[in-house]
């Protein structure tokens, strides 16, 4: 039926089959479903409309191509199976009985098992074996009364166990993720079954594109009981995406990007800020941000409004954790982890969870969940026992690898469940050993979480504390303190905003709303969610690499909090270095460049806490004049560290004072200033 098209299109595949030695085991060839259908149209449709006929023929064309291209010495595998790919009829579209593909989360595996598919019948006269074909339907083997040579009733089931009337079955369970109104939901569970060779070849949290075969299993029929039936889908192929982030954009979509920051090529701050004021909106944004000749902000007011009025520090760091850095391999084959980690610490009402909600609508990939209702087998995994046998099911972090997780009220939790997350957290694997399933799953996601301070509330003239071990605090690259000042005229200004955007009339959205994300953008620079959340996926294909100015900023800012007297020991391990360098990556993507330059690692430096808090200012508005406000914020980190380093240097080696000084240059260039005698 395929031979033809398997020697014209797959035969390296069919040599290396042949080549094998190991005739016992399953093979797959890969037959792209498109390829087919310009091939031989009326085969293709056949297989996508009657898999369940036509593949068995398939896989025996395979068997006959490796007959005609064998060599002597050859042994020819019976043992193939052809695997459909690229199928375009989805499970939503398809009818019972088609080939159909579907895509989503594995959520939970069970442990493979064998299955006896054939059952051998042997006729007491004639002696003819008659084989009779596993129902999935019926959870049964035919019914097969009369033999097919004499076609006698007397069919006695063969005993004992034949390996080749088995195959290798496992099930496991799959969410499929779809979008709506730019919301991520996942549906309910589908059940998937695989067989033989596609046994083990997924974990729990991986991202899978699967076509298959969909059935119903019926119960058995009662008198006075309805007939309940259960959909499961046979796969037919699986295919892994080691990465749901790595989404590929369009060509369009990223020309528009490339043009924008060509737009701000003179200021990308101001560029920056504006991706950093459409996080969190209600519908659009509040402000709209226009480059003028002389670099300075003019404030077009829109008819919709923030939910999150203001908070720059909050957004840039959200912005950050969200474009994350690059994962690396050292030496030593160990994965040192690219996903930074966001604690946020903040007083009641200070918009914890919205930033949160925020994070989880713009990862393509995210996980939300509540420090009250989740366990420690919730968030990492657990081993269920059911009729079926022992599963392993996927808990939070697991779900959300590749993307962020994001956990409200974290102090909620008991002590021991949280300790759970300290694996997950730095080596991002979750090892588990359990009624004999012993496993480790990926973990690869960012961790953003939301407390509040010991006490509810910040103290004044205290310092903060909460109830997170130290161990656990060193695992976070920013720690964000949300603070209620209780200022007159930021109460003022943020009254006149909720009242706005509650009695304020919505007629006017719909001109903005009838663009597309992408045209707004190119028009009038206006970042939709969608828009924005595809950015943040696009940016995780750049590399930024570390240029020698930056090098020597993280450097000083590391020895700075290092060698600090006032230092808190839990946020000034050794881990510190690889957060900044983390967090630099993550800026300097959201700048939208392969270079990470001083001006990236000066403002990791600020975010972190080196020199000053951000706090300080009217509820953290964004700045007029970023530009200026880089440059009052490179002065002031001349200060904090440059001249720190310089007394401790003085206490030290010549050569540490030298680069103290060559640094404390390239810093001040940057600001505008000539020389560091000119600051002294």
């Amino acid at each position: 039926m395929l031979k033809e098209f398997l020697l014209k299109n797959h035969q390296e595949e069919l040599q290396e089959i042949l080549d094998n030695i190991d005739s016992t085991c399953y093979y797959s060839i890969y037959v792209n479903f498109v390829s087919l259908f310009e091939d031989d149209a009326d085969i293709a449709q056949k297989i996508l409309q009657y898999p369940r006929y036509y593949l068995p023929h398939c896989d025996k064309s395979a068997v006959e191509a490796q007959e005609e291209i064998a060599k002597p010495e050859q042994i020819v595998k019976t043992k193939v199976r052809i695997r459909v790919t690229a199928v375009p009829v989805t499970q939503n579209q398809g009818q019972i009985g088609q080939l159909v593909s579907t895509s989503g989360i594995i959520v939970r595996i069970s442990q493979p098992t064998i299955l006896k598919t054939v059952q051998r019948l042997i006729c007491t006269e004639c002696k003819h074996v008659t084989f009779a074909n596993y129902e999935w339907e019926r959870q049964a083997f035919a019914d097969i009364t009369n033999c097919e040579e004499c076609h006698a009733s007397k069919l006695k089931p063969v005993s004992g166990f034949d390996l080749e009337d088995s195959s290798d079955c496992q099930e496991i369970g799959l969410q499929e993720k779809s979008k709506t109104d730019s919301n991520v939901i996942l549906t309910e569970e589908l059940r998937v079954t695989l067989l033989n060779d596609l046994v083990d070849k997924c974990r729990p949290g991986d991202h899978v594109e699967i076509s298959g075969v969909v059935v119903r299993i019926w119960s058995s029929l009662e008198v006075g009981e309805r007939l309940e039936a259960t959909t499961i889908m046979l796969a037919n192929s699986i295919a892994v995406r080691r990465k749901i982030c790595d989404t590929s954009s369009s060509q369009e979509t990223k020309d528009v990007f490339k043009d924008y920051w060509e737009k701000y090529s003179d200021n990308p701050l101001l560029g920056r800020d504006n991706i950093f004021a459409s996080i969190c909106p209600l519908v659009s944004t509040h402000l709209q941000y226009k480059l003028t000749k002389n670099y300075m902000y003019s404030v077009i007011y829109a008819k919709t409004y923030f939910k999150l009025y203001g908070m720059y520090t909050a957004k840039l760091a959200l912005a950050v954790v969200l474009a994350g850095g690059v994962s690396k391999c050292n030496e030593s084959g160990t994965r040192v982890r690219g996903e930074p980690h966001l604690l946020l610490v903040g007083d009641p009402g200070t918009g914890k969870s919205q930033l949160l909600r925020a994070a989880s609508r713009l990862a393509v990939r995210s996980v939300l969940t509540t420090g009250v209702g989740s366990t420690a087998a919730g968030l990492t995994a657990t081993a269920v026992r059911d009729s079926e046998g022992w599963h392993l099911e996927a808990g939070a972090l697991v779900l959300a690898d590749g993307g962020v997780c994001c956990v409200d009220e974290f102090t909620t939790m008991s002590s021991q469940d949280r300790t759970s997350v300290h694996e997950a957290m730095e080596q991002q694997t979750i090892s588990i050993a359990k009624a004999g399933l012993v496993s480790t799953l990926n973990s690869r996601c960012s961790v953003i979480a939301a407390i509040n301070p010991t006490g509810g509330q910040f103290t004044e003239d205290e310092e903060w504390q909460t109830n997170l071990g130290d161990p656990l605090l060193s695992r976070f690259d920013i720690i964000l303190l949300l603070k209620d000042n209780r200022n007159p005229e930021w109460d003022k200004l943020t009254s006149d905003h909720i009242l706005r955007a509650a009695y304020e009339k919505k007629e006017n959205i719909v001109q903005t709303d009838s663009k597309s994300h992408i045209e707004l953008l190119r028009s009038e620079n206006l970042w939709k969610e969608d828009i924005l959340r595809e950015y943040l996926a696009h940016v995780h294909s750049l590399q930024p690499k570390l240029t020698k100015e930056a090098e020597m900023v993280l450097r000083a800012t590391y020895l700075y909090h290092r060698s600090h007297p006032d230092r808190r020991e839990e946020r000034t391990t050794v881990r510190l270095l690889d957060s900044l360098i983390r967090l630099a990556e993550g800026h300097a993507r959201i700048m939208y460049r392969s270079n990470i330059e001083m001006i990236d690692a000066i403002f990791v430096a600020k975010l972190v806490g080196t020199g000053s808090t951000f706090e300080t200012n009217l509820g953290c508005p964004f700045p007029t004049d970023p530009m200026a406000t880089y440059r009052s914020e490179g002065f002031t980190f001349v200060l904090f560290v440059i001249f720190y380093l310089s007394n401790l240097s003085n206490r030290g080696s010549r050569s540490m004072n030298h680069n103290s000084e060559i640094l404390g240059k390239k810093l001040l260039s940057t600001i505008g200033l000539e020389s560091l005698e000119y600051l002294l």
